[in-house]
């Protein structure tokens, strides 16, 4: 059974032509031709029925109601959500925990584990202390939990392995010692691998902490927290991954993958989750199986972990050739946003007139389009639709900008002044979208000041990266050019 459930979205109406049907979606604004065997599997996503059912109903197959209910989620005519779970589904699993002297931590994280609300005589925990001096081995000895000890300290990848290779179970859940499991993780993500086709199945990760700023911020923007939406890749095209500190995975598809690269001490998790969507596996993620991660509660500690983060990106990009950052450019957004900068830069209203230009050229582009069709659209809907476009693009840039670039732009300052304003510009920007998207629980200027704190760190990661492997792979995005049309 395919694990997602799909819903037409409210603003979605079909409309019938003579031998086709059109699809027309306001927000975003879109018309889409359809025949009429699609149009019946729309029809019949209501949110409660399962793809399997819809198959049935319509008549074909459910790997082929699933393509089509996919293609209309990647054109935001559908929703997708969790199918509801499957109790009655449960094969054994082995919990894999990697620790090094974090005796407390590691006792609250056990606990967790210990109350699970899953078939006892289905789990195995296994610990791998990884050389702790802490008296951990004293403490795993008196809980219902195999003991793997290292010597000395091997890495948590090593002990990852080591333990993956002794598990009895189907299924390897892998999570961290500092993070403490919700009661329902592993029933809320183990149905997934019903699907023959899942691979692997990653979960909410939460913060654990929430009384300082710091950890306000860590909550809400997290790198381990992969959002609220269900998420899934196969093959080489995107870059998804899913964190070790909450991932589950077949046993015989993480042995078949080479389990995790023992070489690499950051971005590991991100490299076995490549090579396993490689090997045409299911990587899944669900915004449910929560842990709550114990994140670093210290600026500096923070700022050095996402610098970390940042060395991996070189590396990443040279061990999976086929991978590349791909931004969509559509040109006469591109050339307004190009506009803006000049604005920005030279302190002159002309460049903004290069903006209204092509704002109308497209918006009379995408009218003539859109009634092509026999569609009849307001030209208020079609200004709405294309001012959320341009906003939505001119974000994409300055978030990219602020992530990979400040730290170059920032010291060419000294040389030229405006580019000062213009960096504030886009990091006020970036900042103010993702601050209204994720609503942290702080005023702005504090989210805004970790927030910059956190892109700088990344970015001289990212460069250091790059200088040390020789390469800047990172830098290079493929461009593909693409008009905002809609339909």
């Amino acid at each position: 059974m395919i694990p997602f459930i799909y819903r037409l979205r409210k603003e979605i109406r079909c409309e019938k032509r003579r031998d086709s049907y059109l699809v027309v979606s306001d927000i975003p604004l879109n018309v889409v031709r359809v025949r009429e065997k699609a149009v019946k599997i729309l029809q019949l996503c209501d949110g409660i029925r399962t793809l399997q059912e819809i198959a049935d109903a319509s008549g074909v197959t459910e790997e082929r109601a699933f393509a089509v209910c996919e293609y209309f989620n990647r054109k935001a005519v559908l929703e997708i959500r969790p199918a509801p779970c499957n109790n009655s589904y449960a094969p054994s699993v082995t919990v894999i925990v990697p620790t090094r002297d974090r005796r407390d931590e590691l006792a609250e994280c056990l606990k967790s584990i210990l109350r699970q609300d899953y078939p006892k005589d289905k789990i195995e925990i296994i610990v791998v202390d990884d050389g702790s001096r802490d008296g951990t081995a004293g403490l795993v000895r008196g809980l219902p939990v195999r003991l793997l000890t290292n010597p000395e300290s091997r890495g948590q990848s090593y002990c990852r392995n080591l333990a993956a290779g002794q598990a009895n179970g189907e299924i390897l859940a892998f999570i961290d010692s500092d993070c403490v499991a919700e009661r329902a993780w592993l029933k809320e993500l183990v149905p997934y691998f019903e699907w023959d086709r899942a691979g692997a199945v990653g979960g909410y990760v939460d913060g654990y902490f929430h009384t300082s700023t710091l950890d306000r911020y860590e909550k809400a923007v997290s790198p381990l927290n992969m959002g609220k939406h269900v998420l899934y890749g196969i093959g080489s095209r995107s870059t998804f991954y899913a964190p070790t500190c909450n991932l589950l995975v077949r046993k015989h598809v993480y042995l078949e993958t080479g389990g995790i690269d023992e070489k690499m001490s950051v971005g590991e998790d991100v490299d076995f989750c490549w090579r396993m969507r490689n090997r045409f596996h299911y990587l899944l993620y669900s915004p449910s199986g929560m842990v709550k991660h114990k994140h670093r509660n210290n600026i500096g500690r923070m700022m050095k972990r996402r610098a970390d983060y940042g060395t991996s990106e070189a590396l990443l990009y040279t061990l999976h050739q086929e991978k590349r950052k791909t931004f969509q450019l559509p040109p006469l957004a591109a050339l307004s946003f190009l506009s803006l900068s000049a604005a920005i830069l030279t302190v002159a209203l002309l460049p903004l007139l290069v903006i209204a230009g092509c704002f109308l050229a497209e918006a009379a582009t995408k009218m003539i389009r859109i009634r092509r069709t026999g569609v009849r659209v307001p030209a208020w809907k079609i200004a709405f639709s294309l001012v959320r476009t341009y906003f939505s693009f001119f974000y994409f840039v300055s978030f990219h900008l602020v992530r990979y670039y400040f730290v170059l732009l920032i010291p060419l300052g000294f040389l030229f002044h405006s580019l000062w304003p213009f960096c504030f510009f886009m990091l006020v920007l970036s900042s103010l979208v993702d601050y209204t998207v994720k609503r942290p629980r702080l005023i702005f200027p504090v989210f805004l000041f970790y927030y910059f704190l956190e892109h700088i760190s990344y970015q001289v990661g990212v460069l250091s990266g790059c200088v040390k492997a020789r390469t800047f792979r990172s830098y290079k995005p493929y461009i593909s050019w693409k008009a905002v049309y809609g339909n």
